[in-house]
């Protein structure tokens, strides 16, 4: 018979792994292999674009290139894996020394932005067309204007990397704007379990949230409702999504000089819960 709470055991564990610098440790060493992995991504997508570009502009009887083994492709396959691989490492390492979820966009933009230096490192070495405008055929001499796609194509050195710039942007914008708003809603946690209110709080309904495809329906988690009574004896309810789908118990978090303010409000579905188990509003 085990005599200790799984929850408490639970809670205990993370609270022992927060500040780990061995964790701190992995998630820069795993950061920092997520950008090269971004970059041989990068180069990698560079590689076969150039192969559709060479194509394009280019009549199929021009052999440059063809001795060489098209392993930049290959390479680039394994480093957009390897990138995924190493960014869910290093944020997983970051989630467990801070004890809490990371912020927005963690690792994408610095993985987008060695993605796009790749794909300009290898628009640099692309090979020039036979004869600009005109697809030249070395072998038969039936040489083919260009049409718009070749034209394309041909500018696609600039325009590859100027799109994934662009993009890297917009990500970065995005992810400047999250993180702001991720850092706000901490700094008002951490003031809550500083000088809130925490009391227990009724389950007032659970819905399942459901995903399926030819395999099967599965449960990816669920919308649960609770409700609680503040200070003045008032009923407040709060809905929140978690992954979790054995709930069984809750407790809320909440600023007893404004206690309707649904952003003040943080629940927690778990008996002990750690930083990362306060669920903020949506």
């Amino acid at each position: 018979m085990n005599t200790v709470d799984p929850e408490r055991a639970r809670h205990d564990r993370l609270e022992r792994l927060r500040g780990d610098r061995r964790l701190l440790v992995a998630a820069v060493l795993a950061s920092m292999v997520t950008l090269a992995c971004g970059f041989v991504a990068g180069h990698g997508f560079g590689e076969l674009l150039e192969q559709f570009r060479t194509m394009a502009i280019d009549s199929v009887f021009d052999d440059r290139g063809d001795g060489e083994p098209p392993y930049g492709p290959v390479w680039g396959t394994f480093g957009f894996l390897g990138c995924l691989a190493a960014g869910g490492l290093a944020g997983a390492a970051a989630r467990r020394y801070q004890g809490r979820p990371s912020a927005p966009a963690f690792l994408a933009v610095p993985a987008l932005a060695a993605s796009t230096l790749g794909i300009w490192e290898s628009s640099r070495g692309w090979l020039p067309p036979l004869a600009v405008g005109t697809a030249v055929d070395p072998v038969f001499h039936e040489d083919e204007k260009w049409g718009f796609g070749a034209w394309l194509m041909y500018y696609a050195d600039r325009w590859a990397p100027a799109l994934l710039f662009v993009l890297t942007a917009l990500v970065s914008w995005y992810a400047v704007r999250a993180s702001r708003r991720y850092a706000e809603m901490v700094r008002t946690r951490d003031r809550l379990l500083r000088h809130g209110r925490r009391a227990p709080a009724e389950i007032v309904e659970v819905k399942l949230r459901l995903t399926g495809d030819e395999s099967g329906t599965r449960v990816v988690g669920a919308n649960v409702t609770v409700s609680f009574l503040d200070l003045s004896g008032v009923r407040h309810w709060a809905t929140r999504r978690t992954r979790d789908t054995t709930i069984a118990t809750a407790e809320v978090l909440f600023d007893p000089v404004s206690p309707d303010d649904d952003k003040k409000i943080f629940v927690a579905l778990r008996r002990h819960p750690t930083l990362g188990d306060w669920l903020p509003a949506a």
